[in-house]
């Protein structure tokens, strides 16, 4: 069996869906299973939706654009009286009445309920137009099967039940499911955080043993520099699981680092391929690395914040004020990516995407001075040279930089 995974691009529009029919004709074996995102930049709408929920600003006339949005796209795909229309309509009716009805302040667990739906939706559009031009195929809802703990929003695998659930399905069919969700034992929806799908995806391959796994992308593999950021950029043919996963670890953003346990574990192979020229190998990811040449990769991570710690009673940092500092980095769930530290103060680069700063500094406040940088730029560039040491981008103000054997590290600011 084959595993699929398409993101939000691939199915942004009508076009874009129409398109999948090209890489199915394609890839022609029928025992598949397409795991999609939620359409476009859904997902990004319904998280405004769940934050305007919380301070009270009219959540009706944001879940009805969506609305629009979505129906624009069904009436380019399907006749006037198709199902599908009515299916739609009620889907975002419940939303509404959820919205209505919920009274709860755990804003994590209605994030998951109401964030979730974008799969739900998209995956139930692709399968009904699959089915209208002639691609027999059967919609599945993956929290039937993928079983997690109540960890809203960064939802832990229940391995042993979803285990259970995946192999009781047959793998002589084509199925269409939803990336990002599954649901807990008291079967409300779960998260397994933002790119989760490239996650999900990998818990089908590796429940069901699969042949392989490919990610679709609209890039023509994995790249050594984002191409949003640099002109020059080369195709990698191949990288291992290994290579992979530190290029993911530092930003880039072509695959979820969880996305590989799952593979690596029964050495399934995994293709990074383009949904645009679908003929094209792309990159192949395995436990095997061909290529000989080790090539200098540039990754860029926006949206950083750098802090900065030193004591309030001037004096050393520490081993017992890290450890401290870390605990509650840790307890409140904030990434980090770069450390530096000197006798007196410690940097931290971090990732707030549970928007739980605020708690961290007012708990660490008390106990040292504190300072912030918001909107900085973290760049990595991976095994460097002395043709590229050198690497510079004029535009920036130079905030810190870190070098180590293999790596160097900046954060810059716009000027």
């Amino acid at each position: 069996m084959k595993i699929y995974k398409f993101g939000g691009s691939s199915i942004k529009n009508y076009k874009r869906i129409k398109n999948l029919s090209k890489v199915i004709k394609i890839n022609k074996n029928n025992n598949k299973i397409m795991v999609l995102s939620a359409i476009g930049k859904n997902t990004n709408k319904l998280e405004k939706v769940v934050k305007n929920f919380f301070i009270k600003n009219n959540t009706y006339i944001q879940v009805l654009n969506i609305y629009k949005n979505h129906f624009k796209i069904i009436k380019n795909l399907f006749i006037k009286n198709h199902f599908i229309f009515k299916y739609i309509k009620f889907f975002f009716n419940e939303l509404i009445f959820f919205f209505k009805k919920k009274k709860s302040i755990k804003y994590h667990f209605i994030y998951d309920q109401i964030v979730g739906s974008g799969e739900l939706i998209s995956t139930k559009i692709v399968s009904e137009y699959l089915n209208l031009i002639g691609f027999p195929n059967f919609w599945l809802d993956c929290r039937n099967y993928l079983k997690t703990d109540n960890s809203y929003r960064e939802a832990h695998v229940n391995w042993q039940q979803t285990k259970k659930k995946i192999k009781q399905i047959n793998k002589n069919f084509f199925y269409i499911t939803q990336g990002f969700i599954g649901a807990d034992n008291n079967y409300f929806t779960t998260t397994f955080g933002r790119e989760g799908s490239d996650y999900t995806a990998s818990i089908f391959s590796f429940c069901l043993n699969a042949e392989s796994q490919t990610t679709w992308k609209d890039v023509p593999g994995i790249l050594n520099a984002d191409p949003r950021f640099f002109l020059k950029k080369k195709i990698f043919k191949s990288l291992s699981y290994k290579e992979t996963l530190e290029l993911s670890y530092y930003g880039a953003s072509v695959i979820h680092p969880k996305t590989l346990y799952p593979l690596k574990e029964k050495k399934i192979p995994l293709y990074i391929r383009s949904f645009i020229f679908p003929k094209k190998k792309g990159t192949l990811v395995s436990a095997k690395y061909i290529n000989n040449v080790i090539t200098s990769c540039f990754i860029v991570k926006k949206q950083q914040k750098l802090i900065f710690f030193s004591k309030k009673k001037f004096s050393f940092f520490l081993e017992k004020d890290i450890s401290f500092i870390f605990k509650y980095i840790s307890y409140f769930k904030i990434n980090f990516f770069l450390i530096q530290n000197s006798p007196i103060s410690i940097s931290i680069c971090i990732e707030d995407k549970f928007n739980n700063l605020y708690f961290l500094i007012k708990k660490l406040k008390k106990k040292f001075i504190i300072k912030l940088l918001n909107n900085v730029y973290l760049y990595t560039l991976l095994h460097y040279n002395v043709y590229n040491i050198n690497f510079i981008i004029k535009k920036y103000k130079l905030i810190l930089r870190q070098i180590n054997s293999d790596y160097i590290q900046w954060i810059l600011k716009l000027n």
